[in-house]
């Protein structure tokens, strides 16, 4: 059950940050479409962030829930390895975006 939680919750970033780096902002639009923007950035963010919280302490109850500083250099690699592999497949997908168009 933990490898699928794992598996589902590193789809879901993906999914989650690649949904994000769709979104266009333009500065001549309408302040509703303004709004529904942000709301949808704040709900994808909202999304991210939980997902790269989750990550970590997946791996963590997978590795064995060492409450010693061994589980802390876990979840601490594991958090930050999974911040930057989002932040690379942000950029990635977002570059790969404006090039399309």
């Amino acid at each position: 059950m933990d490898y699928f939680l794992l598996i589902a919750a590193i789809t879901l970033l993906i999914i989650a940050t690649r949904q994000l780096s769709k979104i266009k902002y333009t500065d001549r639009s309408s302040v509703l479409k303004e709004a529904k923007q942000n709301i949808i950035s704040m709900l994808w963010g909202t999304l991210i962030v939980a997902m790269i919280v989750f990550i970590p302490h997946r791996i963590w109850v997978i590795t064995g829930s060492s409450p010693y500083w061994g589980g802390v250099y876990i979840f601490g690699a594991s958090l930050l390895l999974t911040i930057a592999l989002t932040f690379i497949y942000y950029y990635q997908s977002s570059v790969r975006l404006k090039t399309e168009t």
